[in-house]
């Protein structure tokens, strides 16, 4: 799996995870299964913002920790060990993913970085 264009701007993506999101804590307010319910209505959303953004590897690896954390919660399966490695591959992940990882910002980013390197020039 690798990382491909983005299926929607970053705007639509953030506004569709933050549906899904309101969605489910609705779901939750109504069936009171706050644990580990919550975990699903964090990291769902979270997943899906990142799928249309063609963040893959982040889905993935967003998925594989919050639902391997509700998964483990309600199927009583021993945390004490699984969780903290579930937990510290997904820091690692996300560690090496900033620091070695392809740049991403966009156009937008750029723009806005170019215009404040202009206005402090200007002082």
């Amino acid at each position: 799996m690798s990382e491909h264009h983005p299926i929607t701007s970053k705007k639509r993506a953030g506004a569709l995870s933050s549906s899904l999101f309101l969605v489910g804590l609705a779901t939750l307010i109504f069936t009171q299964a706050w644990w580990p319910g919550i975990m699903l209505i964090v990291g769902l959303p979270l997943a899906l913002r990142q799928y249309l953004l063609g963040r893959n590897y982040d889905m993935l690896v967003t998925l594989v920790v919050f639902i391997g954390t509700f998964v483990t919660v309600q199927f009583d399966i021993s945390w004490r060990i699984f969780l903290p490695i579930l937990f510290t591959l997904g820091a690692i992940y996300i560690f090496f993913r900033e620091f070695f990882g392809p740049d991403e910002t966009d156009e937008q980013e750029r723009e806005e970085q170019l215009n404040h390197e202009i206005e402090e020039n200007k002082k």
